[in-house]
Order: structure tokens, then sequence, then C-alpha cells
């Protein structure tokens, strides 16, 4: 496993030009450790770098805190972020806080809005652990890709999570890897980038049965906390909302919870589904299991061949 922790990972993909007071312009660059299928950037994995292009111009490492808590992150994903490709990062200040942006020559690939949080972490539902509980019996996992920065268990730099999920619930309990504790002992805060991404993606291709990407993640991020503590990925089915009458959008919602039920990060992550990428990505999930977890969640391609050639 990597021995290098996460935040130092993903600012050693930037070379910086400039970095001084409010600013920062750089060349980043991302390694093929931090891809999505198919072969571009990961969704959580952008945010997490756009969140960490913002904290090297507060001066904010580790867990110590320098940007105020609760932390809004508005990421949109205009377009698929490309591997092994120079590209330029930056950061100013706007918006009541911080522009954070990646491109390629003049055509933005991502940006995000850092700034205060207007709202606090949400209130859960009254009631809403005791129907998890018990909504706790048969359950089943979503497929995965080998090197997905989010479920991917060849990536030695990934999360490596893989959601289970029942009619009411999508979930995982996580024990964050090594190398997403940072020099204090505290969680990298864009571990909760990467994970509700995935799961908001995961939410929102299960409610349509085809694959697609993730283009908006709204991330309210709380308290750092230290990486030991065990956490909860959670997700209502129910939750999930159409975003347009073709019923393509959706609106998702994630959370990242401690052990006892009080949350350390929220989002809302936008998934918009396609049938041209349903065809791209199908082939390349991992069987392991007769192709049946494929089958469930894409039930309508489960007349394709499970034996067939993957990456």
């Amino acid at each position: 496993m990597p021995t290098e922790h996460m935040g130092e990972y993903l600012r050693g993909r930037l070379k910086v030009e400039l970095l001084k007071l409010d600013r920062l312009k750089a060349v980043a660059t991302f390694p093929p450790d931090l891809q999505g299928p198919p072969a571009a950037g990961h969704g959580g994995g952008t945010a997490a770098l756009l969140l960490e292009m913002v904290r090297m111009v507060a001066g904010e490492r580790d867990g110590v805190v320098v940007l105020p808590r609760p932390l809004r992150l508005e990421v949109t994903l205009h377009r698929e972020l490309p591997l092994e490709t120079p590209l330029r990062a930056e950061v100013e200040p706007g918006e009541g806080g911080w522009c954070s942006r990646i491109r390629t020559g003049e055509r933005l690939i991502a940006e995000a809005v850092v700034r205060p949080g207007a709202d606090p972490l949400p209130v859960l539902p009254a009631g809403l652990r005791q129907r998890f509980e018990a909504s706790l019996g048969t359950a089943y996992t979503v497929p995965g890709y080998e090197w997905c920065l989010g479920c991917g268990f060849r990536n030695p730099r990934g999360a490596q999570v893989r959601f289970e999920y029942n009619d009411d619930f999508m979930w995982k309990r996580l024990a964050p890897l090594p190398h997403f504790r940072c020099q204090d002992g505290s969680l990298f805060p864009g571990y909760a980038c990467i994970v509700t991404d995935e799961l908001g993606w995961w939410l929102g291709a299960l409610r349509q049965g085809e694959c697609g990407l993730s283009n908006r993640v709204v991330l309210t991020l709380g308290d750092p906390v230290p990486h030991a503590v065990p956490l909860l990925a959670l997700g209502l089915r129910a939750a999930v909302r159409s975003g347009d009458s073709r019923g393509r959008i959706w609106q998702t919602q994630a959370l990242l919870l401690t052990g006892d039920w009080q949350p350390v990060a929220a989002a809302d992550v936008q998934f918009a589904g396609s049938r041209a990428f349903t065809k791209l990505m199908l082939p390349g999930f991992v069987v392991d299991d007769g192709g049946a977890a494929i089958r469930r969640a894409f039930p309508r391609d489960a007349d394709r061949d499970p034996a067939a050639p993957r990456g």
C-alpha cells in the first residue's frame, strides 16, 4: 500500500508556478490511479484535487483547520478529465470564498467554488437509524472496476469501496485505508469527496438502470475527524429525484456518518445517465459472480455475455 498520504500525493500532481497570497497557478496531471471508469479522471478525485488546491492557498494542511467549517464545496464537472495530460490549474478569490479550476487551453474541464457553509450539516430524519438497521437482511453489492479510484480493489491509491444496497438504502461501513490518514492522525478531507461522489453516482445509476457521469457535486464538510473513527456512507434510494423530463438526470443525496450517526459530510450529487456511456462502461466491470451483480444493477442489459473479455 502507498506510504505517501493522499493529500501529499494530490499536491504532488501539481507543478506549481505561482503560490502566494490568495492565488495558485500550476500544471496538473492526473495519473491512471486517479481514474474513474472509463479511463478518465474520477469525479470525486477531481473534486478532492480542486479542494486541495484551495487548501494549499489557505495554508491548510493535515487536520489543522484554516478554512471555516462547515465548508461548502460546489463542483461542476463540465467534461471528462483526461489522464496523463498536462492541464492548467488555478485558484483565485471569488464568490465569498475561492474559485478553483482545471482547464485545457481555454476549455473548462472542472471548477469549484469553496466557501464557508451557510448552513450546518443536516439533521437526520427521526427514526432513520432504526429504519436502516431494521432493513438489514438480504443485500446486494454493486459491481466495480478494477482500477477505479472509488471502487477498484486493484487500485492501491483508491478508496476500494463497493456499496451494498437493498430496496431502501445504499450503504457501506467504512474503515479508510492508511493512505487517507494525515500525518496528524486525522482523516484526509478529500476522502469525503471520493466516497460521496461514488455513492451518488451509484444511487443514480441504479435508479436509471444505466451508467453515466456525476456532473455536479455540492458537498458540505464538517470538522476533521480522526482517521481511526469507523464511518458509514449512506444514501436513501427513495430520496433520488428526477432532474429532467427525459429521466436522464437524477438528484441524489449521500451522507457520511460516524458510528454514533453524527454527520461528517453531506453531498448532493447530480447523475447524468446515458445509453452511450452504458455501452462503453459495461464491458469494463469486473465479473466475479458470473455477472449477477451487473445484471441486477443494469437489468436492461441482462442478455449480455458475462464471460466476455473485460478490463
